[in-house]
């Protein structure tokens, strides 16, 4: 198998989206997504696809917002 150069991302909120990789496939991508972030996780034995080697990732998770404070002081007010 070459080094991937694309990953290839299924479920979530990045579904069927294909991004570069930089070093090879790493176990999992942590993207940033709104205000926090997304992770993906590699999937094992994945069948190659035909074109540039694309590495397959599931989603695994939402991380929390990265710092709470910060977000609450720039959020604007509900009125509800």
């Amino acid at each position: 198998m070459t080094t991937p150069a694309l990953a290839h991302l299924s479920g979530g909120p990045l579904d069927d989206q294909t991004i570069p990789l930089d070093d090879g496939a790493p176990e999992e991508l942590v993207l940033p997504y709104s205000d926090g972030q997304v992770v993906y996780s590699l999937v094992p034995d994945a069948p190659e696809a035909e074109g540039p080697a694309t590495a397959q990732y599931r989603f695994h998770e939402v991380s929390e917002i990265l710092n709470q404070d910060e977000y609450d002081e720039i959020r604007p007010e509900s009125n509800l």
